[in-house]
Parts: structure tokens; sequence; C-alpha cells
């Protein structure tokens, strides 16, 4: 079974009307991201069509992102924290890429970061829910919160492109640690295709991001991108591509608790 660990499904409708329908022809799983109260909404909507035929399914995460660090949702997220409305905080984390002033490293946009990072931190540690993060430029944020990363059923670093000892050194703190890998491994990332190669099988995930992060060539990347990535991540590692298939399926299942 294909399994998605990172999807926004809502942003894709918007470029793919027809893709609920063709999605649930698949054996899929997913985790579908969402950050505001609306888009949770809508995404939560898609589920009949997308589940109807018994073979895709999805859970849900929902996060403040990082990129836009507000607090208009902080309660409609801590409603679906307490009610296991979701499975999954997040995306949360550190966004210090530098293409927009929000993103600058500085002290106003660290402590702004901080801020709304540590309450879902504290919802995930309250509720015992896994945190999906999202760190550009900002690998060292995960190491200043390890200490309590490590208490969290599940970490996944999304579209990860951490060096092979940031691998090393996350999993030799304890955390529980998985390391999502995407599309950059289809455009040649040199960092992210040595950490997939490196790896523990019992720690990698796969994911598309769709629509964003598309592979060369197309403007959007499409929820089919999964096969891809699936298959890049079997060459990189010099494995067979159903086993990986199967391994990331597994790990999907712990990471989200899906029976």
């Amino acid at each position: 079974m294909l399994s998605d660990a990172h999807i926004h499904l809502v942003d894709l409708l918007d470029r793919d009307p027809g893709f609920p329908g063709r999605l649930a022809a698949f054996d899929w799983m997913g985790c579908a991201a969402s950050h505001d109260e609306p888009e949770f909404l809508r995404s939560e909507a898609l589920r009949p069509v997308i589940e109807a035929g018994g073979k895709a399914r999805f859970v849900s995460s929902f996060g403040i992102h990082p990129q836009w660090a507000v607090w208009k949702n902080a309660d409609f997220l801590a409603r679906l924290a307490a009610d296991r409305g979701i499975a999954a905080v997040g995306e949360a984390g550190f966004d210090f890429f530098g293409d927009r002033p929000e993103r600058v490293r500085n002290d106003e946009n660290e402590r702004a970061q901080r801020a709304v990072f540590e309450f879902q931190l504290a919802l995930a540690e309250r509720h015992d829910l896994p945190i999906l993060l999202h760190l550009r430029k900002a690998m060292d944020m995960a190491f200043a919160y390890a200490a309590r990363l490590k208490r969290l059923p599940a970490v996944v670093f999304h579209s990860y492109s951490g060096t092979v000892r940031d691998t090393e050194s996350l999993l030799a703190k304890g955390l529980p640690a998985w390391f999502s890998f995407g599309t950059p491994i289809l455009k040649g990332n040199k960092r992210a295709r040595a950490a997939c190669a490196s790896a523990p099988a019992d720690r990698i995930l796969a994911e598309t991001d769709a629509p964003w992060q598309p592979p060369g060539g197309v403007s959007y990347c499409a929820f089919e991108t999964i096969e891809a990535v699936i298959g890049e991540m079997a060459a990189i590692r010099g494995a067979d591509h159903g086993v990986i298939e199967a391994t990331v399926e597994g790990n999907f299942r712990l990471c989200y608790a899906l029976r």
C-alpha cells in the first residue's frame, strides 16, 4: 500500500479538482495537513469521496505553521487535540529560510516562532500526540527541544534534508524520530539523498507535500508522485521497491497509530 506522510488535500483540490475520485481507486493512506479551521473542515469534507471505495484512507494533522506564526487558530487546535480529532500536531516548527521578512532569523521572529511552537509542543505532550516538524535553516531547534521531543510518541521530520550526522545524533538523543523524504530526492538534493540512503529502515517515511514542492517540469505536485518518491527511495537504498513500499507503510502506521 502506498503511504504519504504529508499531503495538503485542500491546496491540491484547488489545483486538481478531480483528484479525490482518482485517489479513491488507490491502495493509499496519507496524513492530511491543515493550518486553519476552514481548511480543516474542507479537508474533512473530502473524506467520504476519498474513502468511498474502501481502498484509500487518511488521518489528519493540524498545526500553526511557522511561516504564519499567529494565534488565530490556537483554540481550535487545542480542541482538536483534546478531542483526539487529529492524529498529529503540525506542521509546527521553525522557518528561517529568509525569503520573507518574517522568516529572517532575528530575535523578534525567533520569539514569535518559539511561542507558537512551545504552545503546540505542550499540546502534543499533554495529549500524547505525535508532532510533525517543519524546519528550514533551523535544525538546531530540534536539538534545543530534544529533551521534550523525546517524550512524544513520534516526531516526524517533514521533507527531511538534515545531514547523516544529524540523523545519527537525533536518534542517539533518544528521539522517536521518523525521517520523511519527498520530491527533493527526485530533484537531486544531495543531502536529502545521503540521509535517505543512511537512515535506519525502521525510521523512514515517504511524502509528496502535494501540491507543494513539485518535481521538475510540472506546476504542482500530484498525489501520484508518491510512487516515484518510493521508487527513488528504493533506488537510493539499493532495495526492492516492494520492500520499501511495505517498510514505509509499516512506519506510517506506527507514527500515526493507524491500524
